[in-house]
């Protein structure tokens, strides 16, 4: 039973980790912290399950344009919005995050409707048990699907100009420009990044968690905690923190209290950031002034 507990506390901590990578690419292009990206893992649930129950595209349709759309919009919203604000205080763009999430979380409930959603898994068929540990055949997907996206994001970061352009925006802006690479334009594909990230974990959890236009806040809460645990702008500290999150609260749920597991992994959080502020892999910068 222990074994299982903890395979069940990766899954979700899977998806955690998916979120997580979607507060880190936009923190580390723009520097900003984006209090939407729960949305876009909500919209990317209710899409797909609205396309594959209501249409009848299967998924492997429907979760690609869903990822499509969600990502377009965070390039909208990005462009549209946050950018024309960019001049504005640090708190105000934060602030402008949370009001773009609300907007959305209204658009979904107007356009897909309250329910709540329950699409079928991506394939059908069952993952052999193994030491007796059991794994739906979801929660493969999940694993295959967050194993491929960690390879193409270190491809991308360690190896690409687009991976280096981002980091160079998001550290000095201005030198970034004088070397050709437009800060506007590397972070309108952060946020089309961050959002196909998040449609992507939302569309991959709803088969086993359901899909509601109110999933973002929880989502979102999660994604960002498990970023700062695992240190805010690290992609590796975003794995281990989702991971450690996911593996937290399955465990407090099935030894204390269902009810207690949202406190007790949040607790944890505290003392973390109490012992290390900067989280796990986070590390303290330098600035000359």
């Amino acid at each position: 039973m222990a074994v299982q507990i903890l395979v069940s506390g990766l899954l979700i901590g899977c998806i955690y980790v998916l979120v997580a990578w979607g507060f880190t690419i936009v923190y580390n292009a723009t520097g900003l912290i984006n209090f939407a990206a729960g949305e876009f893992v909500m919209m990317g649930g209710v899409i797909s399950a609205a396309l594959n129950l209501t249409l009848g595209w299967s998924p492997i349709i429907a979760v690609p344009v869903a990822i499509i759309i969600v990502a377009v919009v965070a390039a909208l919203i990005d462009w549209g919005c946050l950018q024309r604000a960019r001049r504005q205080a640090h708190l105000t763009l934060v602030m402008l995050t949370i009001g773009l999430a609300i907007v959305l979380r209204g658009a979904m409930l107007f356009s897909t409707g309250k329910d709540f959603q329950f699409p079928p898994s991506f394939s059908d068929g069952e993952v052999p048990s193994i030491a007796g540990i059991h794994l739906p055949v979801q929660g493969a997907w999940i694993l295959g699907t967050v194993l491929v996206v960690a390879i193409a994001l270190w491809q991308l970061f360690a190896r690409s100009w687009l991976g280096w352009s981002m980091r160079a925006a998001g550290e000095n802006p201005r030198a970034a420009l004088l070397m050709g690479i437009s800060p506007s334009r590397v972070s309108t594909m952060a946020f089309a990044m961050a959002g196909a990230m998040g449609a992507l974990a939302g569309a991959l959890i709803a088969p086993l968690a359901s899909a509601n236009y109110t999933s973002g806040l929880f989502f979102g809460l999660k994604g960002f905690s498990a970023a700062i645990l695992g240190g805010l702008g690290s992609p590796l500290g975003a794995v281990l923190g989702g991971l450690l999150l996911g593996v937290i609260e399955n465990v407090a749920a099935g030894y204390v209290s269902s009810g207690w597991k949202d406190a007790i992994a949040l607790g944890i959080l505290i003392l973390v950031l109490l012992v290390k502020p900067t989280g796990i892999f986070g590390g303290s910068s330098v600035k000359r002034v």
